[in-house]
């Protein structure tokens, strides 16, 4: 997805936001209801529809943009408010310029400030779906950044960002088990992969798959040598050979977390 690409997104969700506010101002001047059927609750119903995928088209811009936990959750919550067929008008209004707000200050201005895509075109690594339910943007954004970089050929750095993503996986799990001091030094900082990794296949009650355990010390030795190793550069073949295991880790460390 390009730069250009993106403000299409973003001016079409605009615009759809736009056209469900005007079909709630006419149905309540001629007082009929949003959520009956009539007219005007087909009309506000086939609105909503069409917002909803001008909204999961932008899901992958928003998490390239970096909006944090908060700015994130404004803007869903303002989508849900103009998406309800029970919000007053004045909470309607409200939520289109707050919405259009943070377009046009946060979120445009970041996307034409980049030289790259702000989005990969595809998905070559791992699929942002694959992540998606877990409601966590920044391991979104660690996805979109790992696929950014394969798709530019920038093979060492997909490695690292392989690496961060599966430490990430790993601290997620050991957090939602509360059991995240099985995974600290001394000093109370969590381990870096190869500790991760270590504990992770010496704790045999979480029964990891063959795939999982094979994967495991692949993607950390990768990793370590393309960030480590001053005259090694990672090839496409080196990142092709974990795209599978990755997968594998990925999906089934959120699982025993509970987040898919």
């Amino acid at each position: 997805m390009t730069s250009h690409e993106a403000r299409a997104i973003l001016e079409e969700l605009q615009e759809q936001c736009r056209a469900i506010c005007e079909i709630a101002k006419v149905a309540k001047r001629n007082s009929k209801s949003l959520s009956g059927h009539n007219p005007y609750g087909e009309r506000f119903h086939s609105a909503v529809l069409a917002l909803s995928k001008a909204e999961t088209k932008l899901g992958p811009v928003l998490a390239a943009v970096g909006l944090n936990g908060d700015e994130s959750g404004r803007f869903l919550g303002f989508l849900n408010t103009l998406k309800s067929p029970r919000a007053e008008t004045r909470e309607r209004g409200e939520a289109l310029k707050s919405l259009r707000m943070v377009c046009q200050v946060t979120v445009l201005p970041v996307i034409e400030r980049m030289t790259a895509n702000p989005v990969p075109e595809s998905e070559q690594v791992l699929p942002l779906d694959v992540v998606r339910p877990t409601r966590r943007k920044y391991i979104e954004r660690v996805v979109i950044q790992v696929n950014g970089c394969y798709e530019h050929h920038w093979y060492d750095a997909c490695s690292v960002m392989i690496r961060r993503l599966v430490e990430t996986v790993i601290i997620e799990l050991y957090e939602a088990k509360g059991m995240e001091a099985e995974i600290k030094n001394g000093s109370g900082e969590f381990h870096m992969l190869s500790g991760l990794v270590d504990a992770m296949l010496a704790d045999k009650s979480w029964n990891l798959g063959r795939e999982v355990k094979k994967a495991l010390p692949e993607i950390k030795s990768l990793g370590d040598r393309s960030a480590h190793t001053r005259r090694y550069n990672a090839t496409k073949q080196d990142v092709d050979k974990l795209i599978a295991g990755l997968r594998v880790v990925v999906e089934e460390l959120l699982h025993l977390a509970g987040m898919l």
